[in-house]
This record gives structure tokens, C-alpha cells and sequence, in this order.
């Protein structure tokens, strides 16, 4: 009987052992796995990324992270982000609450002070220990108030500041990550802006993405889809357009950059009028991709001084801030990047349209590597760019408004035109972009 007590008390001890050293293991994992998120985010230039007030135990931590957006300026206070978190730490895995708060101009919140919301940005989530997986769910608040939209100027045209009553319906954010691959989905239900001149109501937002690898290589996709969208001018009917979709996707790999841009436009209809519905499909490639790493690195290290040079409208500052840009945009160019614009729709049954196009832009990026840009001036430099550009846009069922701009015959054969040695030509006519004198270097 004594041998089955210590037989008992031992499996005891050892199921206990070995409950206790998996809640170890679970804690241990989650603290990894936060120093290794807060590393690759504070590895930016942009952001100086933290975690202090940390109280780890094998049942439960907590803490706060904290991340400060740094490109701002340098007469602007950094935007501060907020986390306070509590963790659960079990066998399998770790449970996850805090909120989020946006701290802007010193202590004022994004939500409270400069948005009358409820309260800030809430989250839940958990970490799976044996997938090493991590699951968030965020909700951002709703909010309704007036702001006011600043002056502005578009071709000579001024537009004063006015007020805008603004009511955002709220976000639901849901981010995963596994390793180095991220995946998010979000849904705003509405949108809603007007003013004295304009109502604007967006309706039923809905973002998607996926991101895997990291600033020297990776594969990211992002889409935004907007099913309703409706414009009502005051003392105007209302514009409403149905399925907006807007998609981008790139692969970064050890030689080249590409992206594809992909956007279209459901029926949009005034009253009962359907007055247009298009897209359109766009891909650069043949970006080498060193280049655009090089480029990437020296933007995020001048980031600072070119927006503080935009924002004081110092020409002489911007041109230093650029300078040290000029090396890797050269490389970039040197490799004869290209534009395709894969298809092109636009369908009015209002005007009597129904537009199909496709065409192709690049660059000959031979001997650019070459160039002294210290000694050309502007006028060399966009005459040997322009010089290097070869093209063409074919435009089958183009609008006879735009053909008679162009002073070209209102015929049924498509629109042609081709781009190449500085001269455009339209349907045959050619029409130099260059004038003919020699730049000065």
C-alpha cells in the first residue's frame, strides 16, 4: 500500500513539475515573443519603441508598450501611442486585454480631447504557444463632432476654412501574426461629412491585407472595397456610386521590385441615370531592387529634414534634404524601370461611351549610372530624361471630346500614341515635347 502512496505522490509531484514548467514555458514564449515584435518595430528611424511597468509571472503579466512616431518635424511634438496590456498566461495559450490611447501636442488624446469619443481604442487577443501564433482584435470608437477644414488653394482657386460635421462609425480590427507573416481585416460601417456646400456618406468600408518578410525582402497585399458612396451637393441631386475597390500587392526579392495596382468603380448613378463604371489595372516592374533598398534607407534616414523643409517652404533646405537621395534614385532609374497600364475601362451610357486602352511606359536606364548631377542643371535633366522615355497608350472608343481637343478627325479607328526620342505622336501628327536648343550642362 505504501509503494502505491509513493507511486501516487511521485506521478503527483511529476504532473504538477511538468504542469508548472509548460506555464513557464508559455510565459517565457510570450515575453520572446513581445521583445522580438518591439525590436523590429523600434528598428525604424521613424519610431522609438518601448515596454516598461513589465511584471512577468507564469499565470499572469502585465505592462505597457509605448511607441513614438519621431517624423513629424522638429518644432512638432512626436505622436505617442499608448498600450497598457494584461496577460493570462495558459498551457496552450496566452490571453490578452488592454486599451490604446494616441497621445498628440504634448498630452492632449486623440480620443477624449481632440475626438469626443467614449473612451480610447480597446483590444483582445491571445497568443498560441505551439503555433507561435498571435491573434488581436481591435476596436476603435465612434465619434461625432464638428471640425474645421483649413483653407486651401487648387489652381489659383481659394477655398476658406469652413466648418464640417464629422460621425465615424467606429472600426473592428483584426490582426494576425505568425512569424513574419501578418494578416489584418477591418470594417467601418460609416463615414459621414458635411458641411454648407457638401454631404459625403460612406458606407460599409472594408479593409484587407497580408504582409510577409521585411524591409529587405518581402510579399505585401492590401485592398480597400467601399460598397456605397454617396455625394449630395447642396441643391443638387445625390451621386451615389456602388462597389469602389482599390488593390495593391508587391514582392520585393533579391533582385527586383514589382507591384500591381488595381482599381475599379461599380455603376454610379444620378437618380435614376447610370452615368459611368470603370477601371483600371496598372504594374511597374524592372525596379532593381538594391536600388529601391537603397533608396528606402536613405528616405527613412532624411525623412526628418524633407518634411521640416516642406513644412517652412524652403526651397534651399528641400534641395540639401534630397541630395542625399540622389545616388539610389540614380541606381533606380539606371535600371530601365517600366509602367504597363494592363487595361483601362470607362463606360458612360450618359455620353455615349464605352472606352477600352492599354499602353506601356519605361525608362533606358543605359549609361544614366553616369551622370553628374552636380553639373546638369534642370533644363539637361529633364531633357535627358524625356529623351529616354518610350511609350505608348492605344485608346479604342475614345470620347469626341477629347478627340476634338486634339484637333484629330471624329472617325471610329482607336486613339494611338507613341512616345519615343522626345517626340509624342497623336494618330501620325507629331508634336515635340523638347524644345530644339541644347541644354546647357
Amino acid at each position: 500500500m505504501r509503494k502505491w502512496m509513493v507511486a501516487g505522490v511521485v506521478v503527483v509531484v511529476v504532473a504538477g513539475a511538468g504542469y508548472l514548467g509548460a506555464q513557464a514555458y508559455s510565459s517565457q514564449r510570450f515575453d520572446a515573443e513581445m521583445d522580438k515584435l518591439i525590436a523590429r518595430l523600434d528598428a525604424s528611424p521613424e519610431w522609438q519603441v518601448s515596454r516598461d511597468d513589465v511584471d512577468s509571472g507564469w499565470f499572469h503579466s502585465s505592462g505597457r508598450l509605448e511607441a513614438r512616431y519621431l517624423a513629424l518635424g522638429q518644432d512638432m511634438d512626436p505622436v505617442v501611442i499608448e498600450v497598457p496590456y494584461q496577460a493570462g498566461h495558459g498551457l496552450l495559450e496566452t490571453t490578452l486585454q488592454g486599451n490604446a490611447q494616441v497621445k498628440v501636442e504634448g498630452d492632449k488624446t486623440l480620443f477624449g480631447d481632440v475626438l469626443e469619443s467614449d473612451g480610447p481604442v480597446t483590444w483582445t487577443g491571445r497568443f498560441l504557444t505551439r503555433e507561435q501564433k498571435l491573434e488581436t482584435h481591435f476596436d476603435v470608437p465612434s465619434f461625432s463632432q464638428q471640425v474645421t477644414v483649413p483653407a486651401s488653394e487648387v489652381a489659383g482657386e481659394v477655398t476658406p476654412a469652413r466648418d464640417m460635421q464629422l460621425e465615424f462609425g467606429g472600426l473592428a480590427l483584426d490582426l494576425e501574426q505568425v512569424g513574419d507573416h501578418v494578416s489584418l481585416n477591418g470594417q467601418a460601417p460609416k463615414l459621414h461629412m458635411a458641411d454648407e456646400q457638401t454631404d459625403i456618406l460612406v458606407e460599409g468600408t472594408q479593409l484587407a491585407g497580408t504582409f510577409e518578410g521585411n524591409d529587405q525582402a518581402f510579399h505585401q497585399a492590401m485592398s480597400l472595397t467601399i460598397p456605397m458612396t454617396t455625394v449630395t451637393p447642396d441643391g443638387s441631386p445625390s451621386v451615389t456610386s456602388q462597389d469602389i475597390r482599390y488593390a495593391v500587392e508587391s514582392t520585393l526579392d533579391a533582385d527586383r521590385l514589382t507591384m500591381t495596382l488595381k482599381a475599379n468603380m461599380g455603376e454610379t448613378r444620378v437618380q435614376d441615370q447610370s452615368i459611368f463604371d470603370g477601371g483600371f489595372a496598372l504594374t511597374l516592374d524592372h525596379v532593381d531592387g538594391d536600388a529601391y533598398r537603397a533608396l528606402a534607407t536613405a528616405l527613412d534616414e532624411n525623412l526628418v529634414d524633407i518634411q521640416t523643409a516642406i513644412d517652412a517652404d524652403d526651397d534651399q533646405a528641400l534641395d540639401a534634404a534630397l541630395t542625399p537621395l540622389q545616388p539610389s534614385i540614380k541606381a533606380l532609374l539606371a535600371g530601365s524601370p517600366h509602367l504597363s497600364l494592363d487595361n483601362l475601362t470607362a463606360n458612360s451610357p450618359m455620353l455615349g461611351m464605352k472606352m477600352r486602352g492599354n499602353g506601356e511606359l519605361g525608362v533606358d536606364g543605359s549609361g544614366i549610372e553616369g551622370w553628374n548631377l552636380d553639373t546638369m542643371n534642370a533644363d539637361a535633366l529633364q531633357r535627358e530624361l524625356v529623351q529616354r522615355m518610350n511609350g505608348n497608350l492605344t485608346l479604342e472608343g475614345a470620347p469626341a471630346m477629347l478627340m476634338m481637343y486634339l484637333g484629330l478627325p471624329m472617325n471610329n479607328g482607336p486613339l494611338q500614341l507613341k512616345l519615343a526620342n522626345g517626340q509624342l505622336e497623336i494618330n501620325g501628327q507629331q508634336m515635340p515635347l523638347l524644345p530644339s536648343s541644347a541644354a546647357a550642362y
